[in-house]
């Protein structure tokens, strides 16, 4: 799915992922699911010098138990960074992201693609 760049695009990803999901992944884990959106989408947002006129991609993948899920924008390589909670006026959302998920993930292709997995067991 493709968002526009603006500040609904994580409202919008939540809410049409939880369409999508609802069926496939249990309820603790789509609450779950629905943090990491806002996350991540939140921060392709705040910190990869996406323009307006810029989508943000969004994707999951339910497979073996498994939810994944990537956010894309072509920003401009912007840096990821795990960091200390409250180190310079933030720092939580990377370490929530950990905290939530099994693995998680960032590869830089014609932008950044963040992903997070779900442990085994998120899935119905």
């Amino acid at each position: 799915m493709s968002l526009p760049a603006a500040p609904t695009a994580a409202t919008t990803a939540r809410c049409e992922m939880t369409r999508r999901l609802s069926q496939r992944v249990s309820g603790g884990a789509l609450e779950d699911v629905r943090l990491l959106l806002t996350e991540l989408v939140t921060n392709a947002l705040r910190h990869s010098a996406v323009r307006p006129e810029d989508e943000i991609g969004v994707r999951a993948e339910v497979a073996d138990g498994t939810v994944r899920i990537e956010v894309h924008d072509p920003g401009r390589d912007g840096e990821v960074e795990q960091r200390k909670p409250g180190s310079r006026g933030g720092g939580y959302g990377l370490f929530l992201v950990d905290q939530l998920t099994s693995r998680w993930g960032v590869e830089r292709r014609n932008g950044t693609t963040v992903w997070a997995e779900l442990a085994s067991g998120a899935a119905r």
